[in-house]
């Protein structure tokens, strides 16, 4: 969903919870009846709707949605690989000597396994997108399930250990998701910029909107494979676009690291983490 899209739908939503809730308040200040019920009802959906579907919210708390405030460190994620145009990003991310977190759908590690190995062999973190792109909005307990553990079987098969990290595909969370990463002992993982590189609005464009307003502990979504059928599958703008975002990032005095990293307060490059190791 576009950010302007999603934002809409926070909005109106939160709207309505306001004025629900104001409903609610005043029909349980003045005498309890079916209105102040039906307004606490629909309070309730209205969060549930704002967990589900908009990526800063989160009533659990558990999410990993940005680094520490307090360490000038950004994180470079890409989602939807393996992918032909996978070589070419890690190759303009060695140039710039930054690690990424990369979060590899199942079906695509299947098809490509030497590439998610030289993902990992590169230094970079690989993490899970589960196994076919599914919105797992209103996907059951058994769908959930596949999906986590095809794509991390497909992970293993190609030779690497998944962090425990997965990222929902367009975010989307269903009642079900939460309770299938704690018991796989996974974290959710959110972000707190869509560059919408998929658009392919150039490289140029890419590097600008992954730049401005830069705050610590940013998590950026780029793309290095294409999920979503009908749109453009090249990721070259992307790959193009890297040495540009590092730069800008780098001036500004910001290090790379992966989102192991975020895990340890005041992490930098050259630091903690599995980035800054050189591991997998």
């Amino acid at each position: 969903m576009p950010a302007r899209k999603r934002l809409a739908v926070a909005l109106a939503v939160l709207g309505g919870v306001a004025l629900l809730g104001l409903a609610a308040w005043l029909g349980i200040r003045g005498r309890p009846g079916p209105g102040a019920a039906l307004g606490l009802a629909t309070v309730a959906a209205a969060l549930g709707v704002l967990q589900a579907l908009w990526v800063p919210f989160d009533l659990t708390g558990r999410s990993l949605r940005r680094g520490p405030p307090g360490t000038r460190a950004v994180a470079l994620t890409f989602d939807d690989g393996p992918s032909d145009d996978t070589p070419a990003v890690l190759a303009a991310l060695d140039r710039a000597g930054v690690r990424a977190t990369f979060f590899v759908l199942g079906e695509a590690a299947r098809r490509a396994p030497e590439r998610v190995r030289e993902v990992a062999r590169r230094g970079h973190l690989v993490a899970l997108h589960g196994d076919t792109h599914a919105k797992l909005l209103l996907a059951g307990p058994r769908r959930v399930a596949a999906e986590l553990d095809r794509c991390a079987e497909a992970i293993r098969a190609a030779g690497v250990e998944p962090a425990p990290l997965f990222r929902a595909p367009h975010g989307f969370r269903g009642p079900f998701l939460g309770p299938a990463l704690r018991r796989r002992g996974l974290t959710l993982v959110g972000w707190t910029r869509g560059v919408f590189d998929t658009e392919r609005p150039g490289a140029a464009a890419i590097a600008a909107r992954a730049s401005r307003r830069m705050r610590p502990g940013e998590i950026l979504l780029l793309h290095d494979g294409c999920a979503t059928p009908g749109i453009d599958p090249r990721r070259d703008q992307t790959a193009a676009a890297v040495p540009e975002i590092v730069r800008r990032w780098r001036e500004a005095g910001y290090a790379f690291v992966t989102l192991d990293a975020f895990a340890a307060p005041g992490a930098a490059e050259g630091g903690t983490g599995a980035a800054a190791r050189g591991g997998a």
